[in-house]
C-alpha cells in the first residue's frame, strides 16, 4: 500500500529496469549443458547471451519453456521431435491448485455491491474513489475471509472461504443486477495433482493443462462437507432474514451425491497454480534447494512452480518472498565464484 492505493508488485521491486515487452521467450540456449541465453520471438527470431539465466514465466510457462528447450520428460521431448537436453522427469507434472466452488445466494435489498458493478454504478463507484479514496471501488470486493475444517471447527482449517458481496460468475466477476453474496469456498491443502504438457512443438502454441480438480475422493468430501456448513451459516438468525434464496447448488441438491455432481461440474481455478518445477533434494526433483535446475549449470527458477506443495493460503506473498530469498541466494552464489 502506498497513499491509501494497492500496488502492483512490479512498482517497489522491479524499479528501473531495462525490460524488453512484448516478446515470447522461444527456448534457453544452452551449450555443454550450461545455460549462456534465452532465444525470443517478436518479428523474427532474436538471441540473447547471459553468463546466467532466471526463468520466471510461473507454473504454467515456466515449464514449457524448459521442455521446449530440451529439459523434460524424454519420452514426451521425443514425441515433439525436440531434442533432449536433460531427461527431467518432473517437469511440467506436479501441478496443484487450489479449487474453488461457489455457493450463491440472493439477498434482499440492495445489500452488497452488486448495483455498484453495472453501468451508472459503476461510474458512481469510479468518481466516488477518485475523490475520497473509499467506497466500493476501493478495495477487491472481498473485506473478508475465514478458515474453517466443516467437520471439526477446532481442528485445523481445511477451508478457505471468501465473502463475496456480489453474485459472481465462474470467473468471480459480478453478473446480473440482483443483490447478493457468493461463497467462496476453497481446498487449502488439496490432495489432487494435474500437469502441464505440450501441446506440439511449436513454442507459441499453449500447452495443455489438466489441473485435475477434485480427481482424490478427499477433496471432494472437504468440498461437499464445506457445501453443509456454509448452508448452516446462511440460516442462523443473524443471515438468514437477509438471504432471499439460494441460487446455487439450489434447494433441490440436498444429497451428498448430488452435491458432489454439482461440485464436479462448478469447480473452478483461484488462481494459484504451483508445483510444476518441483524443488527438492532426490534426483526427480526439477530445482535443488537452491533453485537450480537439476542437470543444466546456470540456470535456475523463481516462481511459484518451484513450490513443493502449495501453501495453505493465498500464493502471491510467499511467491513474492521465495523471490526475494531466492534472489538473494543468487547474489551470494554469484560473489562467490
Amino acid at each position: 500500500m502506498q497513499r491509501r492505493r494497492r500496488l502492483s508488485a512490479s512498482a517497489p521491486c522491479l524499479g528501473p529496469r531495462h525490460l524488453l515487452t512484448r516478446k515470447t521467450v522461444v527456448r534457453i540456449l544452452a551449450e555443454n549443458k550450461r545455460a549462456v541465453g534465452v532465444e525470443l520471438m517478436d518479428k523474427g527470431l532474436e538471441r540473447i547471451t547471459a553468463g546466467e539465466v532466471v526463468l520466471s514465466a510461473g507454473s504454467v510457462h515456466s515449464p514449457t519453456i524448459l521442455m521446449h528447450s530440451g529439459i523434460g520428460p524424454a519420452e514426451q521431448l521425443r514425441q515433439h521431435g525436440i531434442a533432449v537436453i536433460v531427461d527431467s522427469p518432473e517437469v511440467g507434472e506436479n501441478l496443484q491448485d487450489h479449487p474453488m466452488v461457489p455457493v450463491r445466494a440472493y439477498v434482499k435489498g440492495d445489500l452488497g455491491y452488486q448495483a455498484a458493478a453495472h453501468g451508472l454504478g459503476s461510474v458512481k463507484a469510479g468518481l466516488r474513489y477518485f475523490v475520497t479514496k473509499d467506497g466500493p471501488a476501493s478495495g477487491n470486493g472481498i473485506e473478508t475471509v475465514s478458515h474453517w475444517n466443516p467437520s471439526d471447527f477446532t481442528a485445523e482449517p481445511t477451508i478457505q472461504c471468501y465473502h463475496a458481496p456480489i453474485i459472481a460468475n465462474q470467473e468471480l466477476s459480478p453478473t446480473g443486477e440482483r443483490s447478493g453474496i457468493t461463497f467462496e469456498l476453497v481446498v487449502l491443502q488439496p490432495k489432487s495433482r494435474g500437469w502441464v504438457r505440450l501441446a506440439d512443438s511449436d513454442p507459441t502454441s499453449m500447452p495443455l493443462i489438466n489441473p485435475n480438480f477434485i480427481g482424490e475422493e478427499e477433496d471432494l468430501r472437504a468440498v461437499v462437507e464445506s457445501v453443509r456448513a456454509i448452508r448452516k451459516v446462511m440460516a442462523q438468525e443473524s443471515l438468514a432474514p437477509v438471504i432471499e434464496e439460494e441460487m446455487e447448488p439450489g434447494p433441490s441438491i440436498q444429497s451428498d451425491a448430488e452435491i458432489g455432481e454439482w461440485v464436479k461440474r462448478a469447480v473452478t481455478t483461484m488462481w494459484h497454480p504451483v508445483g510444476t518445477c518441483r524443488m527438492g533434494q532426490d534426483t526427480r526433483a526439477v530445482v535443488d534447494a537452491r533453485l537450480r535446475v537439476r542437470g543444466v549449470d546456470g540456470l535456475r527458477v523463481i516462481d511459484a512452480s518451484i513450490m513443493p506443495n502449495i501453501t495453505s493460503g493465498n500464493t502471491n506473498a510467499p511467491t513474492q518472498a521465495l523471490a526475494r530469498h531466492a534472489t538473494a541466494m543468487l547474489v551470494g552464489d554469484l560473489k562467490r565464484t
